[in-house]
C-alpha cells in the first residue's frame, strides 16, 4: 500500500496505537456508524438475530448515526460499498431500505463480494455481472465516488464514505494484479505456530505445529489479500487526484482505516479475526486534511468508536448534543485547533457465535462452535465471550475476562511480552488484578459521558 502510506500518511498522522472496540465485522461497522461501543449499539454478532442490520438497529441505532448530524450541518453525503452484513436481506428490509442521514446511496447486499453482487441504489436493486470492466466493486467504489464529485454542488460542503470489499474473502484480485506477491508467505515472527497452552481452551485446541495443509491455506489467503489491496491502493491515488484536481484536496480530511485486524498463523489459528489478541484488535488509521502536520506518528489510544466524534467536530457539530461513548481525536492531529485528553483505558468485547448443531465445515465436533475450517480449526464458539480493558499510558496491559463456565481470564504486560506468548494472570500482585477487574466492570456499563470520564 505505498501510494496509501504515500498520499495519506506521509501527508498527515498515523495513529500506532488504533483500535477496534469489537473484532468482527457487523459490530465494529454498527460501532463507527454509531460511535458507541457493542454493549450500548447491542449489535452482537453478523446474524440478523444478533441484530446485524435488524429492524431493532434501525429503529433505535440509524436514526442517530453520525451522517444523519452532517445531513442536518448540510453535507452532501455519499456511501458506496459494503455497509452491514445483512443489509438487504428480506429480514432487515430488503434493498428499499436507506438509511437516514444518506443522499447518494450505493449500498452492497450482504457480504463482501468482488463480482456477482447486487446493489441497492438510492433503494433500488441493482445487479451485476462478473465484468471486469463494469462489475468489479472496488473499482466500482472509485468510479462512483469521482461521479459523486462532480456532480455536487460545490456551495454545500461534502462527506463520502468509501467500503470497498478488501481484503475481505473471497479475496479476488483485479486481473492485472492476480500474479502479485508471487512466493510471498504470512510473516513467521511472534506467535506464528506457536500453541495457545495458557489460553482460553479455545487457543489450545489447534493442533501444532500446524500441519502443512493450514499453512499453505494462510499463506495463499495472506498473498491474496495483498492482490486485494492493490487495487485499494489505486482507488487511493485516483481519488487524491480527483479531489485535487476539484480543488478540494486542500479541504478535505480523509480517513484511511479498517473494521478490525486480522491473523494468518498466530497461536496456531490459521485464518479470521474474532480474538482479542493485538493481531485481531488493531486497525489501521492514516489521516490527512487541514491544520495536520505532515508524518506525525501518533502514540495517544485511538478507537473506531472515536471516529464518527472526531468527524462531527470536523463538521462543527456541538458534540455534548451527540449520544456516543467516544472522543473526538481532533486535538492530538492538530493541537492549534482544539485541546482535549488522552483516555487512560478503554474496552474490547465480544459475543462468541457457534452452530446450534454443528459446524458444516467440521460436523464431528459437535454444537456450539463455529468457522471451523481450514482442518477443523475452530475460530469461535458460543463461550467465546469476554471483555478486556487495555491499558496504554503507565503501563502496558491487557486483562480479558471470559462468560464461560471456567470464568476464564488472561492478562498480559505487553511492554514485557509484545506477542502475548504468557498468560500472568497467576503471577501479577492480586492487587493489580482487582484494579483491572473494577476498571472493567466500569466500562462494561459506561454509556456516554461516563465513557469518556472514567478515570
Amino acid at each position: 500500500m505505498k501510494k496509501t502510506r504515500e498520499l495519506i500518511g506521509d501527508a498527515g498522522a498515523t495513529f500506532s496505537n488504533a483500535f477496534t472496540s469489537t473484532p468482527l465485522c457487523c459490530p465494529s461497522r454498527s460501532s463507527f456508524l454509531s460511535g458507541r461501543y457493542p454493549h450500548n449499539h447491542l449489535v452482537h454478532n453478523n446474524s440478523v438475530e444478533g441484530n446485524c442490520s435488524s429492524a431493532a438497529w434501525q429503529k433505535t441505532a440509524e436514526p442517530f448515526a453520525f451522517p444523519v448530524y452532517l445531513n442536518k450541518m448540510r453535507y452532501q453525503t455519499f456511501y458506496c460499498g459494503k455497509y452491514l452484513n445483512q443489509y438487504g436481506s428480506k429480514d432487515a428490509g430488503g434493498v428499499a431500505h436507506v438509511p437516514p442521514g444518506w443522499d447518494q446511496w450505493h449500498a452492497l447486499v450482504g457480504n463482501s463480494k468482488y463480482y456477482n453482487y447486487t446493489l441497492s441504489v438510492n433503494g433500488k436493486e441493482e445487479k451485476h455481472g462478473d465484468s471486469y470492466e463494469k462489475d468489479y466493486l472496488t473499482d466500482l467504489v472509485l468510479n462512483r465516488s469521482l461521479h459523486f464529485l462532480e456532480e455536487r454542488s460545490p456551495s454545500h460542503p461534502f462527506f463520502m464514505m468509501l467500503c470497498p470489499p478488501a481484503p475481505h474473502s473471497p479475496w479476488t484480485a483485479a486481473p492485472q494484479y492476480s500474479g502479485s506477491f508471487s512466493g510471498v508467505k504470512a510473516p513467521r515472527n511472534g506467535s506464528f505456530n506457536k500453541p495457545g497452552t495458557d489460553k482460553h481452551w479455545l487457543l489450545r485446541q489447534p493442533a501444532n505445529p500446524m500441519p502443512n495443509s493450514s499453512i499453505d491455506y494462510l499463506d495463499n489467503a495472506f498473498r491474496r489479500r495483498w492482490q486485494t489491496l492493490l487495487s485499494v491502493d489505486d482507488l487511493v491515488e485516483r481519488l487524491l487526484k480527483k479531489l485535487d484536481s476539484v480543488k478540494e484536496l486542500d479541504n478535505t480530511y480523509i480517513f484511511y482505516t479498517s473494521d478490525h485486524g486480522y491473523h494468518t498463523g498466530q497461536f496456531s489459528l490459521p485464518i479470521d479475526k474474532r480474538q482479542l489478541y493485538e493481531f485481531d484488535i488493531r486497525i489501521p488509521l492514516l489521516v490527512r486534511g487541514p491544520g495536520i502536520k505532515a508524518k506525525q506518528t501518533l502514540q495517544s489510544p485511538v478507537l473506531n468508536i472515536d471516529l464518527p466524534m472526531t468527524i462531527l467536530d470536523i463538521a462543527g457539530v456541538n458534540l455534548s448534543t451527540v449520544n456516543m461513548d467516544g472522543q473526538s481525536f481532533l486535538p492530538q492531529m492538530a493541537p492549534s485547533l482544539r485541546n482535549g485528553t488522552e483516555r487512560p483505558f478503554f474496552l474490547v468485547e465480544y459475543t462468541g457465535e457457534g452452530y446450534s448443531s454443528q459446524d458444516p465445515s467440521c460436523p464431528k465436533l459437535g454444537p456450539g462452535l463455529a468457522e471451523c475450517f481450514p482442518d477443523c480449526v475452530c475460530e469461535d464458539a458460543f463461550n467465546n465471550t469476554y471483555a478486556c480493558v487495555r491499558t496504554l499510558k503507565g503501563a502496558n496491559l491487557q486483562y480479558c475476562e471470559f462468560a464461560d463456565n471456567e470464568a476464564f481470564v488472561e492478562m498480559y504486560n505487553l511492554t514485557a511480552d509484545p506477542h502475548q506468548l504468557e498468560n500472568i494472570v497467576k503471577k501479577v500482585d492480586p492487587s493489580l488484578l482487582q484494579i483491572m477487574n473494577q476498571r472493567l466492570i466500569k466500562l462494561q456499563s459506561c454509556a456516554g459521558d461516563t465513557c469518556r470520564n472514567i478515570r
